[in-house]
């Protein structure tokens, strides 16, 4: 778990704060499926009614998206769910950036893992 929260918040001290709440975040979507903000808001005893309260929750959704998360509408409601599809792309988009970068000839060079 570790290894995935450093990927979306980074190691800076501030971030490394947001890690324990991230985790229970993680947590209960693994669990539950899809959750509604509010639910996983109270879950977190947060409420989205004080500006502070909601500017935190959204500073731990925010970095999510694109790399786990997905959100949907169904009605007024926004549901969250875990998507490890998207992580694999994200994934799959840091290996050609780094197999272009960190590969004198990224085009000749064959990887391993495009046999799987």
């Amino acid at each position: 778990m570790e290894e995935l929260l450093y990927m979306i918040y980074g190691n800076h001290p501030k971030s490394k704060k947001l890690y324990t709440e991230a985790e229970t975040i993680i947590n209960t979507l693994r669990e539950k499926g899809g959750v509604s903000r509010e639910e996983l808001s109270s879950i977190l005893g947060l409420d989205l009614n004080s500006p502070t309260n909601k500017k935190h929750f959204y500073n731990l959704i925010s970095p999510m998206f694109n790399v786990i998360l997905v959100s949907e509408h169904r009605g007024k409601s926004v549901y969250y769910r875990l998507s490890y599809d998207m992580f694999r792309v994200y994934i799959d988009n840091i290996r050609r950036k780094a197999k272009y970068y960190l590969l004198k000839n990224p085009d000749n060079q064959k990887d391993e893992t495009e046999n799987q």
